[in-house]
């Protein structure tokens, strides 16, 4: 009796987060989902929804956090791939939101939305990939210069 009564109290407070979420009032709405969380630990949507709060005020590694918490507890919870991905972006850490968008975009073949941010992060990694060739071969090229210039 008494877990369902905290589960119903932990709804009671998802749904105020989210009024004040949609009023874009995110740091009451991360008051609100924390203490659902405090009730209802193992309920992934919340932390998925904190996790979103989080990104809109820019708090990127807590919204990893919850992201991560969000799919330990729900490995198919597509919300959480999306949200760790999004976050993983906001990060610079290209190849970790590129693994996540790939099972979005598998998972949901048709979302336009998801795919577009795919290509987008793809785009990145493969610069960020041609970029540090040619440092490196800046390096050798400068090296190889180097060593005939000391003869």
């Amino acid at each position: 009796k008494k877990m369902a009564e905290g589960s119903n109290d932990a709804e009671l407070l998802k749904e105020k987060a989210n009024t004040y979420f949609k009023e874009k009032d995110y740091d009451n709405a991360i008051k609100y989902y924390t203490e659902a969380l405090e009730l209802n630990p193992s309920n992934a949507i919340y932390y998925s929804n904190r996790s979103l709060a989080y990104l809109r005020t820019e708090c990127y590694g807590y919204a990893l956090a919850d992201a991560t918490k969000a799919l330990e507890i729900d490995k198919n919870y597509i919300k959480g791939y999306y949200r760790r991905a999004t976050s993983n972006m906001a990060l610079g850490k290209f190849k970790a939101a590129l693994k996540d968008y790939e099972t979005v975009v598998r998972v949901r073949p048709n979302d336009k939305d998801a795919r577009m941010k795919y290509q987008e992060c793809n785009k990145i990694v493969k610069q960020k990939a041609f970029e540090r060739a040619i440092a490196s071969d800046e390096i050798k090229k400068s090296v190889i210069v180097g060593l005939f210039l000391l003869k």
